[in-house]
């Protein structure tokens, strides 16, 4: 049997490791610009001066947008506000980031829906996509980010229902202004929030009690909407009395020959 000297053990184990920390590696920054690629259409492949490519290290060569952890050297923000973006989504690759907290893609002109996979960023406490051109529903998914605190999707094409954005608890400020949103507002935790803003969208039904830090500008601009602090919703009305039944053409008949038949023995 051949005895392996004590002092290369460590070494051989150093060498062995690196290759999967080097795979790890790769897998993050081909996920990011992969991410890039799409939502910027490929426009800023050739921009050595931009980072997010294959020969470069987001961390430590200071990709445009990127911030990370100093001590882990893990990307936990992305904030790519203003860059005329006029690509998609890729919430597939983006979200194979467990480290990531904040993503802001405001005033852009990304354009699609929201994929489902956006529920895999379950670290995300900041989501900024105000200013764009989304359109579609709320993924149901999203639901999902329970760390969530801010979620602005305001100045978009959104529709459909939000519903599911009150199994957030922890919402602190949720703006959906401008959009084409619909349905009743959700049971959210008000007492929690301290911004809110549905403005200008398609929303229906009764206005739930809320703080009175939320005031009329926070809701206008929904028709169907009712209850303070925009005008009362109308009292319903009663219920329409029911005819009253009109008797049966053979009843009426024998009323008539009841009454003939007193008026001829009167005569008589």
């Amino acid at each position: 049997m051949v005895r392996i000297p004590l002092l290369v053990l460590p070494i051989f184990v150093l060498l062995i490791s690196f290759p999967v920390s080097n795979s790890i590696e790769v897998s993050v920054r081909q996920s990011l610009v992969q991410f890039m690629q799409k939502l910027s259409s490929g426009n800023r492949q050739n921009d050595q001066n931009w980072g997010w490519n294959m020969t470069s290290d987001p961390c430590n060569d200071n990709w445009v947008g990127v911030s990370c952890d100093s001590q882990f050297q893990t990307v936990t923000k992305i904030v790519l506000d203003d860059f005329n973006f006029t690509g998609y989504f890729d919430a597939s690759s983006l979200c194979m980031l467990n480290s990531l907290v904040v993503l802001s893609l405001t005033r852009n002109n990304v354009g699609g829906s929201v994929p489902a996979e956006i529920g895999n960023c379950e670290g995300l406490t900041h989501l900024y996509l105000r200013h764009n051109r989304f359109s579609g529903p709320i993924p149901e998914t999203l639901s999902q980010l329970s760390n969530l605190k801010r979620l602005d999707i305001s100045n978009n094409y959104f529709s459909g229902e939000i519903s599911g954005l009150s199994r957030i608890s922890g919402l602190v400020s949720l703006l959906a202004q401008e959009n084409q949103l619909s349905g009743v507002i959700p049971d959210l935790d008000f007492s929690n929030l301290q911004e809110f803003n549905i403005s200008h969208n398609n929303f229906t039904g009764r206005i739930p009690d809320i703080p009175r830090r939320f005031s009329a500008d926070n809701f206008i601009g929904n028709p169907g909407l009712c209850g303070k602090p925009l005008n009362e919703c109308p009292a319903l009305a009663a219920p329409a009395p029911s005819p009253v039944a009109e008797a049966p053409e053979s009843f009426k008949n024998k009323i008539k020959l009841i009454i003939f038949a007193f008026a001829i023995i009167a005569i008589s």
